[in-house]
């Protein structure tokens, strides 16, 4: 299992270079890739306690939830924080639709490589994992952004939406997988409570 980690915290290491480089060649054509209401020159990507909603305030009454330097939190990553603000731009002209809608376009435009969105099985994700050097790093950006998207709702409406709800469930779950945890390595624990953290909000929202 030592092996099996380290192997991939070294395809993670090189590959996140490529995932960058993926990204940026995504953005460069973006004006082809993607519907021009998911981006603004006005994005915010920082939320606040203060502007939240008040359901968000009550349940998300911790610093965490707001932090813009912790990884694990709603809005810290790289790829929290570009969900969020895309998902604030897009959602006063798409208050009907599911936020799943906007979240399968965001990822489509990252161009990371997909798997299935639901699955928690850690032998049935490996292959994936696998096959993609970066693969890794793709994962867990697709469940920040699944994170963001959810919690940038209950930030924004004090509510989330059943599909994407259970999603962020289901993403929240993947990531607390033993196998998972393990590439954090001394991080591990520190991980593992935050996920909790995130977990606990997800249950109690309405």
């Amino acid at each position: 299992m030592r092996i099996f980690v380290i192997t991939f915290l070294l395809l993670v290491s090189t590959g996140c270079g490529q995932m960058q480089e993926v990204r940026t060649i995504k953005q460069g054509n973006a004006a082809d890739t993607i519907k021009s209401d998911i981006k603004t020159m006005d994005s915010d990507y920082s939320p606040t306690f203060e502007k939240a909603h008040p359901v968000a305030k009550r349940l998300m009454n911790d610093e965490f939830y707001f932090s813009v330097i912790e990884g694990t939190a709603p809005f810290g990553s790289d790829d929290g924080a570009d969900t969020y603000a895309g998902f604030k731009s897009w959602r006063p002209a798409h208050s009907s639709e599911s936020p799943i809608r906007f979240l399968q376009d965001q990822i489509e435009d990252w161009g990371y490589p997909q798997f299935d969105i639901k699955e928690t099985s850690f032998e049935k994700l490996m292959p994936y994992l696998k096959e993609n050097h970066s693969g890794f790093r793709a994962m867990t950006g697709i469940d920040a952004a699944i994170v963001a998207t959810a919690f940038g709702q209950l930030y924004l409406e004090g509510t989330i939406a059943g599909d994407i709800k259970d999603l962020a469930k289901i993403s929240v779950k993947r990531e607390l997988l033993p196998e998972i945890l393990a590439f954090w390595e001394e991080d591990a624990n520190v991980r593992q409570a935050k996920l909790h953290k995130l977990m606990k909000v997800l249950e109690e929202v309405e």
